[in-house]
């Protein structure tokens, strides 16, 4: 015979597993506030912004971190070694920069990334250079608050950026997403959270808070969908190219006629307005135009014979890398998913301990046999 009287577990388990159920449910609210609002001055690239400062590499409050690094490894030698020399000596102000040692005051920043173990100069020109580079740039800095903002705010149109650009459409793909995020991402934990500690605390009836727990149970693992994309997401952008600069100019080779092309094409000046007048004029960029493919191609014949041929093309190695990295927010909300989930198993198991001591307590002793 079952209880069917309305009680508050918090009272049948005593202060102990009421302050244990309590503190676990307080605690994942905090570290879900936490990586739901931190890290919000940080964002970028935002709206009319052009990137990232590099400074946002060294702060890890926030959610995640888009970096694009790039490695590039030479060996040169020949005229190529005295180009890249005198090329660093303009630059940087030495023909064999290493790092931030040899470099004059007011170098650009760039040079500070370059280092080269091995030159070897001869009557002041560089005759060999073994260099190498890496530089590493965030390309964006998020927040929980930055992703629903930028998918709330976003026009369908990339061009628009501050609502007033003619090519704004006023249509926002990304609303309905972003409002499922804020739903079932920054509401519903928290009065998932909420509702437990109700119904641990308030007298219900056991059939009552059974159901209870049971959709909870059910609609709680929501969340646990969260961590499974950021999981999938830090393994899936993790991006890396390899190649090397004989690989790299082939590529630029074989697409020279087009390349050129483009390039004249963005050097003339604005088309004329239409008329008699202005057909000389016309004729003339016509002949510049051409003029400009013409020499583009022959710059291009010239550095395949000279600096980019086989035989000067240095050993080289260039690594491009794009990488998604977690920051403290992503992994306290996951913190929090996993306190939330494991706060709600310890009440149903308590409520079903619970359940079954009642029962065993309600029900007659059994009659012994004389």
């Amino acid at each position: 015979m079952s209880d069917h009287r309305a009680r508050s577990l918090a009272a049948a388990v005593g202060l102990r597993t009421s302050l244990l159920i309590s503190t676990l449910a307080l605690t994942a609210h905090a570290l879900f506030l936490y990586g739901q609002l931190v890290g919000r001055e940080d964002d970028c690239p935002g709206f009319n912004n052009t990137g990232c400062d590099a400074s946002v590499a060294d702060k890890s409050d926030s959610m995640m971190e888009i970096d694009l690094s790039a490695s590039l490894g030479y060996h040169a030698h020949g005229l190529l070694a005295a180009a890249a020399g005198a090329l660093e000596a303009s630059a940087c102000g030495t023909d064999c920069p290493f790092g931030d040692e040899t470099l004059p005051p007011g170098a650009p920043p760039a040079c500070a990334t370059l280092e080269c173990d091995a030159c070897t100069i001869v009557a002041g020109v560089a005759a060999e250079q073994r260099c190498a580079g890496k530089l590493e740039v965030p390309v964006a800095h998020m927040s929980y608050l930055y992703a629903v903002t930028q998918l709330w705010g976003q026009d369908l149109s990339p061009a628009c950026q501050t609502g007033t650009e003619p090519e704004c459409t006023h249509i926002y793909p990304g609303r309905p997403a972003a409002a499922t995020l804020v739903v079932f991402s920054f509401i519903w934990p928290h009065l998932k959270l909420l509702l437990l500690q109700l119904f641990f605390y308030l007298p219900l009836r056991p059939a009552a808070r059974r159901n209870g727990n049971y959709w909870l149970a059910f609609f709680g693992k929501w969340t646990l969908a969260d961590v499974l994309v950021m999981t999938c997401l830090l393994g899936l952008l993790n991006i890396n190219a390899h190649s090397s600069i004989g690989d790299v100019w082939s590529s630029v080779r074989a697409q020279q006629p087009q390349l050129c092309n483009a390039l004249c094409d963005a050097l003339a000046p604005p088309p004329a307005s239409p008329g008699f007048d202005n057909a000389a004029a016309v004729l003339d960029a016509a002949g510049n135009g051409a003029n400009c493919t013409r020499l583009c191609a022959g710059v291009a014949e010239l550095l395949s014979a000279t600096l980019l041929s086989p035989e000067e093309l240095p050993d080289s190695s260039l690594v491009v890398a794009l990488r998604l990295r977690g920051l403290t927010c992503m992994y306290a909300f996951c913190l929090a998913v996993v306190l939330s989930l494991s706060t709600s198993v310890l009440a149903d198991s308590i409520d079903d301990h619970e359940r079954h001591v009642s029962a065993g307590q309600q029900s007659p002793p059994a009659r012994s046999e004389e």
